[in-house]
């Protein structure tokens, strides 16, 4: 063989080789290394819409996220508890529970809103037609700290009524309980307010009739995550700015995705989503507010500072 072509073979060689290693780097090195480990809790319920639609439409993969751990909890006390034994490092969850985690000591700091409202006063019609009618009956709702029994009390602080309200903690129980005319009436979260008035009951206030901008859910995240793991954090809020996006550019999708995931009909779930108001800016100011509601309630030892529970700048 002629020295030319037996050089000609080694250079051709060494290209392939080149070729193969950038080709390895780029595709098969590459998404692994940069990806990010996190895991997640999110609230079994319409206010997660964004989380299911991010799940549904690839976001987590898409932003670099490798989701280790998915805890779909019925309740933002059992999310909030699940950050505080350090199982999850961050999470979607109703703002009652997320102060009352932070009020016990629990390093959590909130870092995006998700959405105004969300909760609903429900009743059996044919026991209660009117506010009135809520006098001296029993109302469920779902946990002392729980947004639902915040509107509770709302309720009574407004319009003058004063009832028996009963914490008790599952939404999916008191879905069951109302449906079977086991109750009367019960604070409930959507989805489940919107399956209950599918199913006869009677939506007789939501949180907007009660409560102009109330606040619904937030991510939170833990301390040592924001601290040593920033760009987790900031990925975490891509994927929901993304999935926030969608959720008002493509309402099928989110229709499909909340449907999916709650097992719900497509009616329910389109009623559901458009009961609360998607919304990513954070209010302090509504912040502290829920703050000192809760506070003149009993239901915070500590009348916490918003300021010092939320981080605006991860991500911006």
């Amino acid at each position: 063989m002629a020295r030319s072509e037996t050089r000609l073979i080694v250079i051709s060689s060494l290209v392939l080789a080149v070729l193969l290693l950038i080709y390895w780097s780029m595709f098969l090195v590459s998404p692994v290394a940069s990806a990010e480990n996190v895991s997640l809790g999110i609230e079994f319920n319409a206010h997660a819409t964004p989380a299911w639609i991010a799940l549904h439409a690839d976001l987590f993969k898409k932003h670099e996220l490798n989701i280790t751990k998915l805890f779909k909890f019925r309740t933002g006390a059992d999310l909030a508890a699940a950050i505080a034994r350090r199982e999850i490092d961050a999470g979607w969850a109703c703002l009652g529970p997320i102060l009352n985690l932070i009020d016990q000591g629990v390093d959590v700091k909130i870092v995006m809103k998700v959405h105004d409202y969300g909760y609903a006063l429900v009743v059996n019609p044919n026991k209660v037609s009117s506010i009135e009618d809520l006098n001296n009956i029993t109302v469920y709702s779902t946990g002392l700290a729980n947004p639902t029994n915040l509107l509770l009390l709302r309720i009574q602080d407004v319009y003058g009524v004063r009832f028996n309200i009963k914490p008790v903690g599952d939404p999916q129980t008191l879905l069951s309980m109302l449906i079977s005319g086991q109750i009367d009436a019960a604070s409930l979260p959507e989805h489940y307010a919107s399956v209950a008035e599918a199913s006869g009951a009677k939506v007789l206030l939501r949180a907007q009739d009660v409560w102009p901008s109330m606040p619904g859910s937030y991510i939170i995240v833990r301390g040592d995550i924001l601290k040593n793991k920033p760009e987790v954090v900031k990925k975490l809020l891509e994927v929901t700015r993304e999935a926030l996006v969608i959720l008002e550019s493509n309402k099928e999708l989110a229709i499909q995705a909340s449907s999916t995931e709650l097992g719900i009909s497509r009616e329910v779930a389109l009623k559901s989503i458009s009961s609360l108001e998607w919304i990513m800016e954070i209010d302090v100011r509504e912040i502290q507010e829920y703050i000192d509601f809760m506070y003149k309630h009993g239901l915070l030892k500590n009348r916490l500072n918003a300021t010092e529970i939320v981080v605006r700048s991860v991500g911006q």
